[in-house]
């Protein structure tokens, strides 16, 4: 299975009004009773910007279609801040940990 590493923007990085209103629209949006597949596409999309490992941007589109549901919603939760302390689940600290 290919390693998925998630990096979410920290507190001091530019556009987190934008980052976290399409967030929220993703949220909201997967939350309804029918996601288009075309919405599915953007969230995708929109998450890949945030992984650093794989490099390729194929490569994380790859790795994100092959992500649970409690990891998809863990990953919108990093980038809203919502609810704090919600860990990163491909955090490569924690991945490093578990080998």
């Amino acid at each position: 299975m290919t390693k998925l590493v998630f990096s979410p923007p920290g507190p001091d990085s530019p556009g987190y009004l934008k980052r976290v209103r399409q967030a929220l629209v993703f949220s909201k949006n997967i939350s309804s009773e029918k996601p288009s597949p075309e919405m599915i596409d953007e969230m995708v999309e929109f998450l890949a910007q945030y992984v650093t490992e794989p490099k390729e941007h194929a490569n994380k589109i790859a790795a994100l279609w092959l992500a649970s549901e409690k990891e998809f919603t863990m990953l919108l939760r990093a980038i809203t801040g919502e609810p704090e302390g919600v860990e990163n689940p491909t955090s490569a600290d924690r991945l490093n940990a578990e080998k």
